[in-house]
């Protein structure tokens, strides 16, 4: 990626879907329809990505903590977000995780593979799991004005 193609993607976007691609054609969304999230590329190197699923119900305390057990874990798996060091490496970005949601990917390496079709910035990843391979994808769309409209 040339620096042209840097400088496109530093910047604000939003999330238009997040699904995943099994190797039997079947798709599922992480977070469900209407998933929201925000995804910042700084010039000097952080990035930090916020999604959540559509309708998340308020916890019934107003402190996290005093809440019951079922509604801590529901809010965990209906949220995704880390920060991080990145960098651009041939046509991927590498994410160096230093904080997370998920404790486990602090300290990982996270690679994106990079698309930009016209205002539409897609991140991909390959998974293996148990039974084969799966592919993330991310889309995203300039978190403009006019962008917020459009989606």
């Amino acid at each position: 990626m040339n620096d042209f193609e840097r400088k496109r993607l530093v910047g604000s976007w939003r999330l238009r879907r997040w699904f995943i691609t099994y190797e039997d054609g079947s798709i599922t969304e992480p977070l469900g329809p209407g998933a929201t999230g925000l995804l910042v590329y700084t010039p000097d190197g952080w990035m930090s990505a916020a999604m959540m699923a559509a309708g998340r119900p308020r916890l019934s305390r107003g402190n996290p903590r005093a809440a019951p057990e079922g509604e801590r874990a529901a809010a965990f798996d209906t949220f995704f977000g880390y920060c991080c060091r990145w960098r651009i490496v041939g046509q991927a970005v590498e994410h160096h995780v230093t904080i997370s949601h998920n404790p486990a990917l602090v300290g990982t390496v996270q690679t994106r593979r990079i698309q930009m079709r016209g205002r539409t910035l897609t991140l991909s990843a390959e998974e293996v799991v148990p039974g084969g391979m799966r592919v993330h994808r991310l889309q995203w769309r300039p978190a403009t004005t006019a962008a917020r409209k459009s989606t």
